[in-house]
């Protein structure tokens, strides 16, 4: 379980990256698809595999926020790089 939850942050990071929130909503769906019958294969019950899902979910919003945070952080870095002195706004 534990396994899952961090390679759902990871997954959540690197969306987080490269995509837009609304990524996070077919994700989860097909997750949610994907925990029921492979809880039940490994002799869990359904609230066992909804409590994982409910789990695995928030720690992929969770990657999510990190990874957009890095994203913009990194291009507020680079933006004081390039712009480094300071911009006149008045004459």
């Amino acid at each position: 379980m534990t396994a899952f939850l961090i390679f759902s942050f990871l997954t959540g990071a690197v969306l987080g990256q490269r995509f837009r929130v609304l990524v996070l909503l077919p994700l989860t769906f097909i997750m949610a698809l994907a925990a029921i019958p492979v809880g039940l294969l490994v002799d869990l019950t359904v609230l066992e595999s909804l409590k994982g899902l409910a789990f695995a979910a928030i720690a992929l919003q969770g990657g999510y926020l990190f990874g957009s945070g890095a994203r913009f952080g990194l291009a507020a870095a680079r933006a004081t790089r390039i712009f480094s002195r300071p911009v006149k706004v008045t004459r």
